[in-house]
């Protein structure tokens, strides 16, 4: 079931983790800047940076020094598929089909919901030993 409340485009205003030990980070910084997309037909994508990323040397990205990637792959994470709501259980099923880490394409990745404020709160149960929590602001069509 979907949720028309979820359609649309959404800013990314904060990402932190939490660890086990009550540990509070923030992996892209004070000010990462993100989009997720959610379409009436099923369809969502996401993309997170960090700010000020280094430019690569050459203007090709496929000709990128092995010394840019890792920083580059580090402070940048995207994926697209589609998605389904459980109004029930308040989650939030991404089905990976494309992603910038292999890992996921396949999978399903569950975030738990909340609108608050004019807000939409994703967050996550552990992963390894985090939680994620990414706040999210509709942006102007």
């Amino acid at each position: 079931m979907k949720t028309q409340k979820f359609i649309g485009s959404w800013k990314l205003l904060e990402w932190s983790i939490t660890g086990t030990d009550g540990t509070v980070s923030k992996p892209f910084g004070d000010h990462p800047i993100g989009r997720i997309s959610y379409e009436a037909n099923g369809q969502m994508a996401v993309q997170i940076m960090k700010e000020n990323r280094t430019s690569f040397a050459s203007e090709d990205f496929l000709k990128a020094r092995t010394d840019e990637i890792l920083p580059a792959f580090q402070s940048f994470i995207a994926y697209c598929g589609t998605f389904d709501v459980d109004l029930n259980s308040k989650t939030v099923v991404h089905h990976i089909s494309i992603s910038s880490f292999p890992n996921w394409i396949g999978q399903d990745q569950v975030r738990k919901f909340e609108f608050k404020e004019g807000q939409l709160i994703l967050s996550t149960d552990f992963i390894g030993s985090n939680k994620h929590k990414l706040v999210w602001e509709k942006t102007e069509v």
